[in-house]
């Protein structure tokens, strides 16, 4: 502004010029300039979804199957792989019945029955705009189905022509390899892979035990149904904590509108 000759200028307006001018002429002696930071690589996504799982998750999923265990070893009631076996299984070996055969392989079952009741429910209240009703439902077949065999060990009694069992639990093995990739963008960017991966390594590894180690010895029948009961935990807890996630979403997709 001039007055009488005399330019005076606003002392804020001159310093952020000053700013300016100085921020551009250290960008240019340098050879910079600010640009936004790169997003996180595919490696740091992988690695923060491996995160996402609470430790609490994995640490009481652990002490389940140890205290299981623990307690099935040190009971003085019955044989121990007694309660740890397949009630089917243990009857068929012993001529008669109880119901604390395949107590532990039971409460599996009910365990996936209610992971999948959960995902029914979730999938009856969020909207299909969550991106969730495909995974879900994918999941929920899947425990239906592995439910369904540890009832009737389909897997050990199909009898469709030769190998038909091997065959059987080689299609159950690819069914939960397929749901992982077609939607491993999902569970990599809103699930939890780590459980995922636990579950397929505790499975993978009871399902090795039982093919190779035969016959079977107690210490074979400890470990294959303690691993398989860590599995069954591991993907239960999988499959509820992708109910819960789409209620998240679908709750954020509502507030939105």
């Amino acid at each position: 502004m001039a007055q009488g000759g005399t330019t005076i200028t606003n002392p804020r307006t001159t310093s952020a010029t000053a700013d300016r001018e100085t921020g551009e002429q250290r960008a240019s002696a340098t050879g910079t300039s600010e640009r936004p930071s790169p997003g996180p690589t595919p490696r740091q996504q992988v690695g923060d979804a491996l995160r996402r799982t609470p430790a609490r998750i994995h640490v009481g999923i652990t002490a389940a199957v140890a205290a299981t265990v623990a307690a099935v070893l040190t009971q003085p009631w019955m044989t121990p792989t007694d309660l740890l076996r397949d009630s089917q299984a243990v009857a068929a070996a012993h001529g008669d019945s109880s119901p604390a055969y395949g107590i532990v392989s039971n409460l599996g079952i009910v365990v996936l029955v209610m992971a999948a009741g959960t995902v029914v429910a979730a999938m009856a209240h969020a909207r299909p705009s969550t991106g969730f009703r495909r995974p879900l439902a994918w999941g929920l077949a899947l425990s239906l189905v592995f439910a369904l065999d540890d009832l009737l060990l389909l897997h050990e009694t199909a009898a469709f022509g030769p190998g038909s069992g091997t065959v059987l639990a080689a299609a159950y093995a690819v069914g939960f390899v397929a749901f992982a990739v077609r939607f491993r963008v999902t569970i990599i960017d809103r699930l939890d892979p780590a459980l995922l991966i636990v579950a397929f390594a505790s499975l993978g590894a009871s399902a090795g035990i039982d093919v190779l180690v035969e016959p079977a010895t107690r210490l074979s029948v400890i470990a294959e149904d303690g691993a398989k009961l860590l599995g069954v935990l591991a993907w239960s807890a999988f499959v509820v904590r992708a109910a819960f996630a789409s209620l998240r979403a679908d709750r954020t997709d509502r507030t939105s509108v």
